[in-house]
C-alpha cells in the first residue's frame, strides 16, 4: 500500500511539475545555476572583486614609481611698484649730468685764475676756448649727456609689476633605498591578497547557497513523507469507521486515529510553510524576487545521491589553498617588505632632475618685459644624519608586527587542521548514521506492514499500528535527514581544506 500511494503521489507531482517548467511559469533550478547567482548577487562578493580591482590599480601606481615623474608650473605676480637699483637722489644726478658737467667746466675754465693768465692772453688760445664754450651751448652737449644719465637711470628700474613664470620639472629618482622595488611587491602581494579575500567571500556564499538548496531540498522531501503518512492515517481513519460500524472497532480507537491525523495534517501546513520560507532564503540568496515560483532539480529525487567523490589534500596544499591561511602568508610577506620601506626612509636617496624655466620679465637678458627660457639639469642627493633613534624604533616597530603576524599563522595552521580533523570525524559520524537510518527505515517499513497486516485480521490494536506509522515516519525523516547531513559534511571539509568551487 505505501508503495503504491508513494508512486501516485510522485507520479501526480511530476504531471504538475513538468508542464509548469514547460510553460515558463515554475523555474527549475540546480545547484550550480543557483550558486552562479548566488556569487553575482551577493554583496561582500562585489565589494570585494571591487577590492581586486582597487589593488590592480595600486600595483599600477607602484610601478609608476620607476618612470620619471614631469610637471608643469605656471605663475603669475603683479607687484605695486618696480624694483630701483638706484636712489631718488643717485636717479635725479644722473637726469642732470650734463648740465652739471658742462657747468662745471664753463666755470672752471672762466673762473681759473692761472688759466687766464697763463691763456687768455693769446688771442688764438682765447678764441679757441670761446670757440669751445660757444660749441658746447650750440649743440646742447649738456641735454645730450642729461638723456644718457636719465636713460641709464631708467635702465637701472627693474619693470616687474607683471611677472610671469613657467616651469617644467624632470625627476628620476636613482636610489632610494630599495623602497620603490619594495613598494612594487607590496602592491603585487595586496592584489593577491583581495584575491584571496575573494576566494573566501565566494566559498561562503557556496556554503551559504548550498545550506539553503538543500534545506528546501530536505523539507520538500519531508512534506511528501509527511503527504504519505496524510494519506496514511486518512486510509486508516476510514477503515476504523468501518470496522466500527461493524462493532471491531470501539470509538476511542476512532479518535486515536483521527488526535493523529489532525497532528498529522497540522504538521503538513508547517512543512509547507517551511518550504515557503526556505525558497524565500534561496531567491533572496539568488537575487530573485521573494514570491519566483521555483522548483530545485533535487527536490523531486526520493534517494539523494550522495557524492562519491572522496576530499583530498596533503598539508602543503591545506596552507595553500585555504584563503585564510593564504591572507595571513601574504600580511606576513607584507609587514616584511613594510620593515623594509621604513629602513629605506633612513637610507640615503639620489634623484636626477632636469628644469626648463621660462620667465617674463626675462632674467637672462636685463629683465627685458619679454619670454626667455633657460634649462638646467643636477643631482640632488639626501643623506640622513641623526634623528635621535627615531629609524632605528620605527624599523624595530616593523619587524615586531612580522613577529607578530607570523605567530597568527602558526596559531591559524593548528586551528585548520583541528578543523579538517573534526570535518573528517563528522563524515565517518554521518555515514555511520546514514547506514543506521537505511537499516532503521528498513525495520519500520517491515513493522509497519505487519501491523497493517494484523490490524485487517483485528488481532493487532489500532494503536500499535499508529505506533508503526509514527515509528515509519520517524525512520524516513532520520533517514533525509541523514542523507541532507553527508552531502553537507562533504562540503563543509571541503571548505575547511579550501577546495569549494
Amino acid at each position: 500500500m505505501k508503495h503504491s500511494s508513494r508512486n501516485l503521489l510522485m507520479a501526480c507531482l511530476m504531471l504538475v511539475a513538468v508542464p509548469s517548467a514547460r510553460c515558463g511559469a515554475q523555474t527549475v533550478l540546480t545547484l550550480e545555476e543557483c550558486r552562479e547567482m548566488a556569487l553575482e548577487n551577493n554583496g561582500q562578493s562585489k565589494m570585494a572583486k571591487e577590492k581586486v580591482a582597487a589593488a590592480e590599480y595600486d600595483t599600477k601606481t607602484a610601478f609608476a614609481n620607476y618612470l620619471p615623474k614631469v610637471s608643469a608650473t605656471a605663475m603669475y605676480l603683479h607687484n605695486s611698484e618696480n624694483i630701483n637699483l638706484a636712489s631718488e637722489d643717485q636717479r635725479n644726478t644722473l637726469s642732470n649730468m650734463g648740465t652739471s658737467l658742462t657747468s662745471g667746466i664753463q666755470t672752471s675754465l672762466m673762473s681759473d685764475p692761472n688759466f687766464l693768465s697763463l691763456y687768455m692772453s693769446d688771442a688764438t688760445v682765447k678764441n679757441t676756448v670761446n670757440y669751445m664754450i660757444n660749441k658746447m651751448s650750440t649743440a646742447d652737449v649738456a641735454g645730450t649727456l642729461n638723456q644718457m644719465g636719465q636713460d641709464f637711470a631708467d635702465d637701472l628700474t627693474l619693470d616687474i609689476q607683471n611677472v610671469y613664470v613657467g616651469a617644467i620639472t624632470v625627476e628620476e629618482p636613482i636610489y632610494v633605498g630599495g623602497k620603490i622595488r619594495a613598494y612594487n611587491k607590496v602592491a603585487a602581494y595586496a592584489k593577491e591578497l583581495a584575491e584571496t579575500q575573494l576566494s573566501g567571500e565566494d566559498q561562503k556564499v557556496l556554503v551559504t547557497v548550498d545550506e539553503a538548496y538543500w534545506q528546501i531540498v530536505s523539507v520538500a522531501n519531508k512534506l511528501r513523507l509527511t503527504d504519505q503518512y496524510v494519506e496514511l492515517l486518512q486510509q486508516m481513519d476510514k477503515n476504523v469507521e468501518i470496522m466500527k460500524n461493524e462493532g471491531v472497532a470501539t470509538a476511542s480507537d476512532q479518535l486515536s486515529v483521527r488526535v493523529k491525523l489532525n497532528e498529522a495534517e497540522m504538521s503538513q501546513i508547517k512543512a509547507r510553510n517551511g518550504l515557503a520560507l526556505s525558497k524565500m532564503l534561496l531567491c533572496q540568496l539568488c537575487g530573485m524576487p521573494l514570491d519566483s515560483d521555483i522548483m530545485l532539480k533535487d527536490e523531486m529525487n526520493e534517494n539523494l545521491d550522495i557524492p562519491a567523490d572522496e576530499v583530498t589534500y596533503t598539508q602543503e596544499d591545506l596552507y595553500e589553498d585555504r584563503p585564510e591561511l593564504k591572507s595571513l602568508q601574504l600580511a606576513v610577506n607584507m609587514y616584511d617588505l613594510k620593515s623594509k620601506i621604513v629602513r629605506a626612509d633612513y637610507l640615503p636617496t639620489v634623484a636626477l632632475m632636469g628644469n626648463y624655466l621660462i620667465t617674463n620679465p626675462s632674467a637672462s637678458d636685463g629683465f627685458a618685459n619679454d619670454f626667455h627660457g633657460m634649462w638646467n639639469v643636477g643631482v640632488v642627493a639626501r643623506i640622513p644624519v641623526f634623528h635621535f633613534g627615531e629609524g632605528v624604533n620605527k624599523y624595530r616597530k616593523a619587524k615586531s608586527d612580522v613577529i607578530l603576524t607570523q605567530y597568527q599563522l602558526d596559531d591559524a595552521k593548528g586551528k585548520v587542521s583541528l578543523q579538517v580533523n573534526q570535518y573528517e570525524k563528522k563524515i565517518a559520524e554521518a555515514d555511520s548514521r546514514l547506514e543506521m537510518a537505511l537499516k532503521n527505515m528498513e525495520n519500520a517499513e517491515e513493522n509497519l506492514r505487519i501491523a497493517n497486516i494484523g490490524f485487517q485480521e483485528g488481532v493487532v490494536e489500532s494503536s500499535l499500528v499508529l505506533a508503526a506509522q509514527t515509528a515509519w515516519l520517524k525512520a524516513h525523516s532520520e533517514e533525509i535527514d541523514a542523507r541532507i547531513d553527508r552531502i553537507m559534511a562533504t562540503v563543509y571539509l571541503r571548505q575547511a581544506t579550501g577546495q569549494l568551487k
